[in-house]
C-alpha cells in the first residue's frame, strides 16, 4: 500500500499518496459521480512536468481482479483526483476538493496475468483537463497590447482553467490577429513574439504547467533575478560521489537525510560536446535577413556568440560580465574567441554558419508595433540550441519541491585515479531543470525523479589560447581526369 500518513521526512524514497481515485462520468443512486479508490491496486505511478510541454501528463499502472475498467466503464470522460507529495512539501493537489482533477484519455497495455486468469494489468494515462479544452476549442480573434494579457485570456477563456497562471511582464506592445488556431497554437505563436521587459537581451517565452502553477516566462528569467545577471539561488544541490568517501564508515547507523536526498543514483550526459551540431543550428553565430515591404527595405542582423553572450543571462554568471564564468566557447585572451583552422575568425563570427530570411511589415497598426524579426530570430535561434548542450539526465530520490524550470547544482568528480577527489570543472555547476518525470514504485515503497537538465555556461572558463592551431597534416592536393589515371593504371598493369 501506498503511504498515506506520513509529514516527517525520515527516509530517501518516501512519498505520500494520499489520494488517486477515479471518478466516473456516470451517477450513483446518491446522485454523486461514481468514484472508485484505485491505490489498493495500484503497481506503479509516473507523473510528469516539462518546459517544452504546455500541460501536465502521467500515467498508473493497476493490477485489476475486478475489471473496472469495463464495469465503471472507463471511456475517457472520467477524471483522476490525485493529491501527492514527499512529506512537508506541497507537491501535487489535483484532488476534487482542493484542486482541479486530472483527466484520464487513454487505457493501454492491456494484459492478462498468466499466473491468475482473473487477473489483468493495464496502464491508465492522464493529463491536464485544460489539453481537452485545447482540443475542442478554437480562437479567432485580435489581441492587442501586452502579450501576457492575451495568453491570460486563453487560458481562463479559453481553456477554462481555474489554475494559478504567473508570468514574467514583455516589452511587447503589438496586435496580433489569431488565424483559427487551437489554444496552444495560439500561446505557442505569442511566446515567439514575446521579448522579456526587464532581460533586453533575451526573446522568446516557454509556457509550461507545473505542480504549482501555468508559466510564462523566458528562459533568463529561470536563471538570473529581476531582469539582473545576478544568479538565481538553486532549488537543491545533486552530488555524485563515491560511496566509500560519502559513508561514514564508522558511524552507519547514523543518515544524513539531506545528503542522501542529494546523492545521485544515476547520471549521464547527452552529447556534452556537439560543435558541429552548434555551427548547423546557430549557436555560435547565425544571421538575418529581414525584408520591410513597408519601407522597402532589406536589413541584415547577425548573431555573435562571443559578443552579445556575455551580457547575457547565463546558468553561470559573475557580476555584470564573465568574470569567474565561461562561455562554451574558449577565448584568445584578446577579447575574441579562439580562432578555427586557417579562417582567421572564431566560430562566433562565421554567421553563415545559419542564414534565415523572414518578411516583416512596419506600421501595420496605428498604435502598435511588432517587435522586429531581428531583434527576436536571432537570439531565439541561439537560446534553442543553447538548451541542447551539456544535456544532464539524473536518477535521484523523489523530492516534490523541485519543478521545471528551477536551477539545481550538480557536483561530478573528475574521473581518474588518486586518493582525493576533485569536482570537474566544466560539468560541475549549475543547471536548469527541464523536465520532471516522478516514479513511485509501490511494491518497494519508493519515489524516484529523472531529471532532464541543461546548462549554457560553466563555471570555470575553458582554457585561453591566443594562437590556436592553425594547420595540420601535409594534405594532398593532386587534381586530377579519372580516364587519365585509368589508362596510366592500364599501361602499368
Amino acid at each position: 500500500m501506498a503511504q498515506t500518513d506520513r509529514d516527517v521526512f525520515d527516509k530517501v524514497g518516501q512519498y505520500n499518496l494520499t489520494e488517486l481515485d477515479i471518478i466516473s462520468y456516470r451517477f450513483a443512486d446518491d446522485s454523486l459521480p461514481r468514484r472508485i479508490d484505485i491505490r489498493g491496486i495500484l503497481y506503479n505511478f509516473e507523473i510528469a512536468e516539462d518546459i517544452l510541454l504546455n500541460n501536465i501528463v502521467g500515467s498508473a499502472i493497476v493490477y485489476d481482479m475486478q475489471d473496472i475498467r469495463s464495469i465503471l466503464p472507463i471511456i475517457g470522460l472520467e477524471r483522476l483526483s490525485l493529491k501527492f507529495n514527499s512529506p512537508g512539501t506541497s507537491g501535487y493537489d489535483y484532488s476534487e476538493d482542493t484542486g482541479v482533477p486530472l483527466q484520464i484519455y487513454k487505457i493501454d497495455k492491456v494484459r492478462k496475468d498468466p499466473q491468475n486468469e482473473r487477473a489483468q494489468l493495464y496502464q491508465i494515462f492522464f493529463c491536464s483537463p485544460e489539453m481537452y479544452h485545447n482540443n475542442t476549442t478554437r480562437i479567432s480573434r485580435a489581441y492587442a497590447g501586452p502579450v501576457e494579457d492575451a495568453v491570460l485570456d486563453i487560458v481562463r477563456n479559453k481553456l477554462k482553467s481555474k489554475k494559478p497562471f504567473y508570468f514574467e511582464p514583455t516589452s511587447t506592445n503589438a496586435k496580433y490577429v489569431i488565424p483559427n488556431l487551437k489554444p496552444y497554437q495560439a500561446i505557442n505563436f505569442l511566446c515567439s513574439q514575446a521579448k522579456s521587459k526587464k532581460f533586453r537581451l533575451n526573446a522568446g517565452y516557454k509556457f509550461f504547467e507545473t505542480s504549482e502553477a501555468f508559466h510564462f516566462r523566458s528562459l533568463e528569467s529561470m536563471m538570473g533575478i529581476d531582469g539582473q545577471l545576478t544568479e538565481t539561488q538553486p532549488k537543491w544541490k545533486f552530488m555524485s560521489m563515491i560511496t566509500s568517501i560519502t559513508e561514514d564508515q564508522k558511524r552507519p547507523e547514523i543518515k544524513d537525510l539531506e545528503r542522501r536526498l542529494s546523492t545521485v543514483i544515476k547520471y549521464e550526459f547527452d552529447k556534452p560536446v556537439d560543435t558541429l551540431d552548434n555551427i548547423q543550428n546557430g549557436f555560435y553565430a547565425n544571421k538575418v535577413t529581414t525584408h520591410d515591404a513597408f519601407n522597402k527595405t532589406i536589413k541584415t542582423t547577425t548573431y555573435d556568440y562571443n559578443e552579445i553572450g556575455p551580457n547575457q543571462a547565463h546558468t553561470e554568471m559573475a557580476g555584470s560580465i564573465f568574470e569567474d564564468a565561461g562561455l562554451l566557447y574558449p577565448q584568445d585572451g584578446k577579447g575574441k574567441g579562439v580562432k578555427f583552422a586557417d579562417t582567421n575568425k572564431s566560430l562566433t563570427e562565421l554567421s553563415e554558419a545559419k542564414t534565415m530570411v523572414v518578411t516583416e511589415t512596419s506600421k501595420v497598426h496605428n498604435d502598435y508595433e511588432f517587435t522586429p524579426s531581428s531583434e527576436l530570430l536571432p537570439m531565439m535561434t541561439h537560446q534553442k540550441q543553447a538548451m541542447r548542450n551539456m544535456n544532464l539526465s539524473l536518477l535521484v530520490y523523489g523530492n516534490t519541491i523541485l519543478n521545471a524550470g528551477d536551477i539545481i547544482t550538480f557536483s561530478s568528480p573528475v574521473q581518474r585515479p588518486g586518493d582525493t577527489v576533485e569536482m570537474n570543472p566544466y560539468t560541475s555547476g549549475r543547471y536548469v531543470i527541464m523536465a520532471i518525470k516522478h516514479m513511485v514504485n509501490v511494491e518497494s515503497q519508493r519515489h524516484e525523479m529523472i531529471l532532464k537538465c541543461f546548462k549554457d555556461a560553466v563555471s570555470t572558463p575553458y582554457p585561453t589560447e591566443e594562437d590556436a592551431l592553425n594547420q595540420i597534416g601535409k594534405g594532398n592536393t593532386v587534381d586530377g581526369d579519372i580516364y587519365k589515371i585509368q589508362r596510366a593504371s592500364e599501361i602499368l598493369s
